[in-house]
């Protein structure tokens, strides 16, 4: 049985087994393996639970054959890999050019996809807004007043968008993003004194179609595409001002789904997540 000697830490081995396992005999003593590199993804990361629920064989060995592979380090910044490069000869290889996810970088590639800016200059702007570390999943973002006399060395500066609803609190989207395409997303509610932070008041998962529109999504797809994000999330924001969609995060490694969901809604997301991935990057 390959998957027994697939690198996979004891503890994920434990977990993973029975349900390969059962999807495995199921199959036929087939499964599909994916290759990810050069980390192994936690267990707490959305992908690991997907590839738990199809039973894909998991390896991080570049010597072994696969049919998807994943570019996979959780950092700001990575280098390029030529290794992954040989394997996309063969088969696909996800986020393989999403090499920065600083928020500089999504900035400059929002307003090119959008048409619209969500980066400031803090020295030129004045009134509000946000600012952030420029590393990823930092949660450090506060509110400043424009203008500043400099920038501070390592920040990045977005507008601050008007995302607090009827009920007083801040509205957020977290977005799974699989090939350009949108199964299913996640309206978080926050007070807005705990807007950057990792609690909410109130989780729903929401369908697609009944907060965001064709044109909405196209754009998301477009910034997906030229961003390099063929697998991951994103965080956007409707401002109740202009009635326009903001990205103010995206994420290549996220972990998920939402703690605060029912455990039987989050396996349902996951559910759904792992067939559509399954149609995008393992049935064409």
């Amino acid at each position: 049985m390959r998957f027994l000697h697939t690198r996979i830490p004891l503890k994920a081995l434990l977990g993973y087994r029975l349900r390969f396992l059962w999807k495995w005999l199921r199959r036929g003593f087939r499964t599909r393996t994916i290759l990810f590199y050069p980390q192994y993804p936690a267990k707490k990361t959305l992908i690991f639970k997907i590839c738990r629920e199809q039973g894909y064989n998991i390896t991080t060995d570049l010597h072994r054959r696969c049919d998807l592979a994943f570019a996979w380090k959780d950092t700001t910044w990575r280098p390029e890999y030529p290794e992954l490069r040989d394997i996309a000869a063969h088969a696909p290889v996800l986020n393989l050019a999403c090499r920065d996810v600083s928020k500089t970088h999504l900035g400059e590639v929002f307003e090119r996809t959008f048409g619209y800016p969500l980066a400031i200059n803090p020295v030129s702007h004045e009134g509000e807004a946000v600012q952030k570390s420029d590393e990823n999943a930092s949660k450090s973002g506060r509110v400043v007043t424009c203008p500043l006399p400099a920038p501070v060395e390592g920040c990045a500066y977005q507008r601050l968008v008007n995302n607090i609803g009827p009920d007083g609190l801040c509205e957020e989207l977290r977005i799974p993003v699989i090939g350009g395409r949108v199964p299913l997303l996640t309206l978080k509610h926050k007070p807005p004194s705990n807007r950057f932070f990792s609690s909410w008041l109130k989780v729903e998962v929401r369908e697609t179609d009944e907060i965001l529109s064709a044109r909405e999504l196209a754009d998301i797809a477009r910034f997906c595409s030229e961003y390099g994000l063929d697998w991951g999330e994103i965080d956007v924001l409707r401002d109740r001002d202009d009635g326009r969609i903001y990205i103010v995060d995206a994420n290549n490694t996220p972990w998920g789904p939402a703690r605060d969901l029912p455990e039987r809604i989050r396996r349902e997301v996951v559910r759904r997540l792992a067939e559509v991935f399954r149609e995008t990057w393992l049935d064409a």
